[in-house]
């Protein structure tokens, strides 16, 4: 793991500590998807606070209060809902929660004068791109809340171990589960920023539910949920900078569910009073799994596809000349899609002659696809032309995937025109994405000045350097 790595997995490393221990809440709760509605509803914040004027990137920390505020009645909605004898389970509730707040969303949405871009981003997380300062912001974040749980432990504990009981005992139970709401919002609010919705609720739920497999003791269970969290870390990054360069965040899902199956299996073999037989059932079903998988192979569909394949590839490039651009896209894509490199040269014409800025994108994307090297200076000269920013920023993405550092010098052009605030952002993100930096437009013009004739691509970081 090189230093590329470094700042993600400290961030993976936050997120294990307070999700370790709040999944064990989640899971004596049995809020499993409490994470979801709370995530939902701090969407439904950031995009009223972009109904009301705020920029996403200028105003971020507006949006953030916004987003907090919205979660604060969300953690009040969520305790209120708690039924005292639970003739309705809790989690019907929270998942009433989730869709109202999703509706709400795309209705607040429609009317924020298409701004909405930006959630996408919030939900699916960017873990590569996150910054030093960020860590540690968020760690110390999560420290205070963490010291809040210390603090109060017992009386969390005996609300999500025994509502009833706690609060025969004298407890507010209402007011307890508003803080624990409360905080529990603050983290999936920041969390899913920077990790997407998925990763984080892999990183609540999987070590928890390990952690309570193999013991009872709050404290260890705590313990193997930490471990299990570091380890699903490192295999996934590790997965992710492996040869065949897997996307992070669903290269660490999959590393959190083969560890689940995993611990399954032990625990499996271990609580059974016959371990020796437990083990030996379990030999059998995976060799009846791989017998099974091994069958399947014999069912795949006859390829007759090599019987037409030159009709078929004659017609998709006829298609190409077709003045229909959704015909030409749609060749477009099955072009890209069969990886045929002689579909190259007839995209690069289309690519030359049309004046569609869909059929441009898709183009542009299907010669990246094809590993079309030749087609680099082409996408160079159209970036160079009057056309939508957002488009220059696409056009040095397929730039820059074939390994032409040519690219930044579009998105330098791009950044110094002062593009609106998400185009702005989206170039910064593919400079930090594909040079390993985030630089300032003033910053990059300098630092292409002085390496941009010596930029390779490297194998290993993959980056330019």
């Amino acid at each position: 793991m090189n230093e590329w790595w470094v700042v993600p997995f400290l961030m993976c490393l936050v997120l294990t500590g307070i999700h370790g221990y709040l999944g064990i809440h989640v899971l004596k709760r049995k809020v499993i998807f409490v994470d979801l509605a709370m995530a939902q509803i701090a969407a439904l914040g950031a995009a009223y606070a972009i109904l009301l004027g705020y920029d996403p990137v200028e105003d971020d920390r507006v949006l953030y209060f916004f987003s907090l505020g919205f979660t604060l009645i969300g953690a009040a909605v969520i305790s209120l809902t708690r039924m005292r004898h639970e003739k309705v389970p809790h989690e019907a509730f929270i998942g009433i929660v989730y869709a109202c707040a999703s509706a709400v969303a795309m209705l607040v949405l429609s009317k924020a004068k298409g701004e909405g871009e930006h959630l996408k981003h919030m939900l699916v997380g960017n873990l590569l791109t996150v910054k030093p300062s960020k860590v540690w912001i968020t760690a110390a974040i999560y420290a205070g809340i963490g010291l809040f749980h210390w603090i109060h432990r017992e009386k969390f504990f005996r609300i999500s171990e025994d509502p009833e009981g706690a609060e025969k005992s004298g407890l507010s139970v209402r007011f307890w589960d508003f803080l624990f709401y409360v905080t529990f919002g603050i983290v999936i609010t920041s969390s899913v920023s920077i990790a997407g919705v998925l990763l984080v609720f892999s990183y609540l739920v999987v070590p928890g539910v390990i952690g309570v497999m193999f013991a009872e003791r709050t404290r260890v269970r705590v313990g193997i949920a930490w471990g299990v969290g570091t380890a699903a870390s490192v295999a996934g990054m590790l997965i992710s900078n492996s040869r065949w360069d897997f996307p992070t965040g669903p290269s660490i899902v999959a590393a959190f569910a083969v560890t689940l199956v995993l611990a399954g299996l032990v625990h499996y073999v271990v609580a059974s009073e016959r371990s020796g037989i437990a083990a030996g059932r379990l030999v059998a079903g995976a060799a009846v799994v791989a017998l099974a998988i091994w069958g399947t192979t014999f069912l795949r569909k006859a390829d007759e596809h090599h019987h037409h394949e030159e009709d078929e590839f004659t017609r998709l490039i006829e298609a190409l000349r077709s003045p229909d651009v959704s015909r030409q896209m749609d060749a477009i894509d099955h072009l890209a899609d069969r990886k045929d490199p002689h579909a190259a040269g007839p995209i690069l014409e289309l690519l030359k002659r049309t004046t569609s800025d869909l059929v441009i994108e898709h183009a542009a994307h299907a010669l990246a696809k094809l590993g079309a090297v030749e087609a680099a200076p082409a996408l160079r000269e159209l970036a160079s032309h009057d056309i939508d920013p957002a488009l220059k920023i696409e056009l040095a993405r397929s730039t820059l995937e074939l390994r032409d550092p040519g690219g930044f010098a579009i998105l330098i052009d791009v950044l110094e025109k002062q593009p609106s605030a998400q185009a702005a952002r989206d170039a910064r993100a593919l400079v930090t994405e594909k040079a390993g930096m985030d630089m300032e437009p003033s910053t990059l013009r300098k630092w292409w000045a002085e390496r941009g004739a010596r930029l390779r691509w490297s194998s290993q970081t993959k980056r330019f350097e």
